[in-house]
């Protein structure tokens, strides 16, 4: 263990491997403290888990916020810390601690965005303090000799969203920039998962799209299912990919048919898994990472370069011989070393499989931008973070069928973590005879994202066709806004009360929570009601004119307010727009 003080804070270290040197360099500059990390092995060795820790005051701090924001924002004590795990191909290595107002109280991030990071953070019974922890290998990685680690402490009492703002911001400084997003990227979408799951049946598809284009729908993914006669789920039969002729007898035809609606063709594919009924799955013995029992498939090592060609070289095929417009490139994060993990690296480009990922992901992108520079990629909570950021242009929350919570929560946390780019819902579907102010609470909860839809339109009610034909209208109308505003939202102790987005004098605001809200009325404003009561409560600058609409867009009320504090009936689900 050895020990580094800089002014008030100590900096502790521990670990079993073996050193020849150690040492932290700090630059202060205010409440921002940057620090360079020096360690010698002496030797090449697999290191094993390395720690630096500190402590601090834990004053007016309520919530722990990670990139993946679960519910348990709650302080843990230091036996059972928070933690926010990230590598090359999951999460990112940032976190904060945060006050009842959503103030920083320490924002930590590191400029590791390749391999293994963890950063935790725990109550001290004792003491009333917090400690904080960077645990460095706590995977297994490629050997090395030395390692050189940056990171930095932010104390700012600034809102939290504004520090981890300035992390994207310095990631981006020193190369870690998001892919180029195309106009198709940043349009609402249908998905069969959901709706139709491995019964991929293209005439009924294609009636669904019809539908689906006529709502402002422009973009078709063909999930999981068109690559196998099984539809019995897991991945047993991945790893051939061709396409199942008993449900798609001519694959052309049926991507024609989609382009002929005028909508994108997006073909799903789950990148490592080579299943154990697979005819390829012989083929690549000695060249597997490890084996998901659950799912009866083998994960591949891209460590080979045959892996490498062989992937990218699926989805070449596809967009010249069908036409594919996109993928949707999952399970990206389950690229890590197993015990079925090959240890030949004289026949392996590189012996880590965070740089192979990276190699692997840099020859689908340069292969698939020689057809098409617009390609759509999609990728999926956990593998959103900057060092993947420039090889997707599609970042879709994780799984989360029908669950408002998760998917309002993520969507606003990848909005702060993204940027500007395309963050997508997780795919809406909702029971046939739900009712219509849970249905509007759904989409309202993806306000701020990029919609995706995967319901039977034939399954569901009038109500419900209405108030998403509605939705789709006012986001397509708004994406501007939405999509290239200024993200701001307030209760991340309670899951976000408010969210909002703001540009060129109008701002689009959704209530999650009953609470009341501040109006600048100096600029147009649409804020949508979804507390699940009958009433808002605002505080306005000045004298407004003001429309009340409900959840079917029709209007239901119309004058002027003076201002200062009022409360208006705005139906559950509903708008009022206020000029």
């Amino acid at each position: 263990m050895a020990k580094f003080i800089f002014g008030e804070l100590e900096l502790s270290t521990k670990t079993e491997n073996p050193l020849t040197s150690e040492n932290i360099i700090c630059t202060q500059k205010g409440e921002i403290a940057k620090f360079s990390l020096d360690i010698d092995f002496g030797k090449k060795i697999m290191p094993s888990e390395y720690t630096v820790s500190w402590t601090m005051p834990q004053i007016d701090t309520v919530a722990f916020w990670s990139p993946r924001h679960h519910f348990d924002v709650y302080l843990k004590p230091d036996w059972e810390k928070n933690r926010s795990r990230s590598s090359l191909a999951s999460g990112m290595p940032v976190c904060a601690l945060v006050s009842k107002k959503g103030e920083n109280r320490a924002t930590v991030y590191a400029d590791e965005l390749k391999l293994p990071v963890c950063l935790a953070a725990g109550v001290v019974e004792e003491t009333g303090d917090l400690v904080y922890e960077i645990q460095l290998f706590s995977e297994p990685t490629a050997k090395m000799k030395e390692y050189h680690f940056d990171f930095t402490i932010d104390t700012r009492p600034l809102p939290f969203i504004d520090t981890v703002k300035d992390a994207r911001a310095h990631w981006e400084s020193i190369g870690y920039k998001y892919a180029y997003t195309p106009r198709d990227a940043r349009v609402p979408l249908y998905s069969t998962w959901y709706s139709f799951h491995q019964r991929t049946i293209p005439d009924e598809i294609l009636e669904e799209c019809r539908v689906a284009r006529a709502l402002g729908m422009e973009t078709l993914i063909v999930d999981d299912g068109w690559q196998t006669s099984d539809n019995s789920r897991g991945y047993g039969y991945c790893g051939d990919w061709e396409v199942a002729s008993d449900k798609i007898p001519d694959m052309k035809k049926f991507v024609d048919g989609v382009h002929d609606l005028g909508m994108k063709f997006m073909l799903w594919f789950s990148v490592p898994f080579v299943g154990c009924h697979s005819k390829n799955f012989e083929r690549f013995k000695g060249m597997y990472l490890s084996k998901r029992l659950t799912t009866n498939t083998m994960v591949l090592d891209p460590r080979f370069s045959e892996v490498r060609d062989f992937i990218a070289g699926i989805y070449e095929r596809f967009m010249l011989d069908y036409g594919v417009d996109g993928f949707k490139l999952d399970f990206i994060d389950s690229f890590r070393l197993g015990e079925e993990s090959s240890e030949e690296y004289d026949k392996m480009t590189t012996s880590s499989v965070d740089e192979a990922v990276e190699l692997l992901l840099d020859e689908i992108s340069r292969r698939l931008k020689a057809i098409n520079p617009e390609v759509l990629i999609e990728f999926r909570q956990s593998y959103v973070g900057p060092a993947i950021g420039k090889y997707g242009n599609m970042f879709r929350v994780c799984d989360c069928p029908n669950d408002v919570l998760v998917n309002r929560t993520h969507s606003l946390t990848m909005r702060l973590t993204q940027g500007k780019g395309a963050v997508h819902s997780d795919m809406l579907m909702w029971n046939k005879n739900e009712k219509d102010e849970a249905l509007m609470h759904q989409l309202l909860s993806i306000m701020f994202c990029v919609p995706q839809i995967s319901v039977r339109f034939d399954n569901i009610t009038e109500g419900h066709k209405k108030i998403l034909a509605n939705y789709l209208d006012f986001w397509c109308k708004h994406s501007e806004t939405i999509l290239d505003g200024e993200i701001d939202f307030e209760g991340l102790d309670a899951n976000y009360t408010i969210a909002s987005a703001y540009k060129d004098g109008e701002k689009i605001t959704v209530l999650y929570q009953g609470v009341a809200l501040e109006i600048d009325t100096s600029i147009k404003n649409y804020v949508f009601n979804a507390s699940g009561n009958d009433a808002v409560y605002l505080d306005l600058s000045g004298s407004a004119s003001y429309e009340i609409y409900d959840m079917y867009g029709n209007n239901d009320e119309q004058g002027t307010l003076a201002g200062g504090a009022c409360r208006l009936n705005v139906p559950n689900g509903g708008m009022i727009k206020i000029i």
